[in-house]
């Protein structure tokens, strides 16, 4: 990774020092102070692009550069070798799936590479000025900024995907007390715990769901289905369809399912309850999601950084343990498909 350190920004002059928020420009890589550039508006260099006086990095850096690793989303460059981006948790690896979401080369760059997109660096956008696209895969939240005692630029490497929705989320949770619905987690319930590695909690939560998802199929099948034919032979005579039933025929029904016990009546009631106990289950997990998820990558920063404090095996750890897992979600769908139907196979 280039040290910028000692550089003059071609801005304000001043040198760079480790801590300072530096961007870089896409075409030539001129590094700038984020405020600077942002008052600039574009790159000093801008006329002088393609030419041998563009900029270029101190001779004694340039190798540096060279092998370094440039992230895709972020534009960071990470040292050789670097498998996950120790900005912003971006994997580095080539043969990885692209995830969904804005990704570009560099912080001024739009989807699909520099010049594309109205925004984007050189570009005219609907100011008719050159505007650089400013993406952040930190949503806008300052790296250093500490949320529950961790930098927000370690929770987006626990993160890693969609890290511009939780990060502000998790943000406004700490500092504001406020607290979003999720609907990923509302849809999926325990296949998105699992989906974001919180394994313990989504293993019980999809086992709750998959259970009650059998016990409606397989009491609908083998009690209320049963019951509620005999009422229809009660009730119709041979010329009667279950699709014209008149209104002394829904009576008879009304009268028969009154006739049975207290059990019969409950079985028939019984999936309706079951499917509102699914439907609470789904509400209450979107609803506390967001939380269970920053607390869960709080603690996962905290043990990575008890366990070591070597930056590349801190990058590994972050791969291997964060982010997310989409093989869990499969097999619960599979689970899902085969309880749905084994009822009416063993009946």
């Amino acid at each position: 990774m280039m040290d910028f350190s000692g550089i003059p920004c071609p801005v304000c002059g001043k040198p760079f020092t480790k801590d300072d928020d530096i961007v870089v420009c896409p075409v030539c890589g001129a590094p700038y102070h984020r405020a600077c550039y942002q008052e600039a508006g574009h790159c000093v260099y801008e006329d002088k692009h393609g030419t041998p006086d563009a900029w270029h990095p101190p001779a004694q850096q340039e190798e540096t550069v060279h092998n370094s690793v440039r992230c895709p989303q972020c534009g960071h460059r990470n040292p050789p070798g670097a498998t996950v981006c120790n900005h912003c948790g971006k994997s580095l690896l080539p043969d990885e799936e692209p995830q969904d979401g804005p990704q570009q080369g560099s912080p001024f760059e739009a989807p699909g590479g520099p010049g594309n997109g109205p925004w984007s660096y050189g570009g005219r956008g609907n100011m008719g000025g050159a505007m650089p696209f400013m993406f952040d895969p930190m949503g806008g939240v300052d790296p250093d900024t500490s949320i529950d005692g961790v930098k927000a630029s370690d929770l987006a490497k626990a993160v890693q995907s969609n890290t511009t929705y939780y990060l502000p989320v998790f943000q406004r949770q700490v500092q504001a007390r406020r607290h979003r619905f999720n609907g990923a987690a509302f849809l999926l319930s325990g296949a998105w715990l699992l989906y974001r590695k919180q394994y313990a909690l989504g293993a019980v939560i999809t086992v709750v769901e998959l259970a009650l998802q059998f016990l409606w199929n397989y009491i609908d099948l083998a009690f209320v289905a049963p019951i509620l034919y005999d009422a229809l032979q009660a009730a119709s005579d041979s010329s009667a369809s279950l699709y014209a039933m008149t209104q002394a025929q829904t009576e008879e029904i009304a009268v028969y399912l009154t006739q049975l016990s207290p059990f019969q009546q409950f079985l028939i009631v019984s999936p309706f309850l079951i499917l509102l106990g699914i439907l609470v289950l789904h509400i209450v997990v979107g609803a506390i999601a967001n939380h269970i998820y920053r607390k869960h990558c709080v603690k996962l920063v905290e043990k990575i950084q008890a366990k070591t404090s070597e930056p590349g095996e801190m990058l590994i750890l972050y791969q291997e343990r964060g982010g997310i897992n989409s093989m869990p979600v499969f097999f619960v769908f599979i689970a899902y498909l085969v309880l749905t139907y084994l009822p009416g196979l063993i009946l």
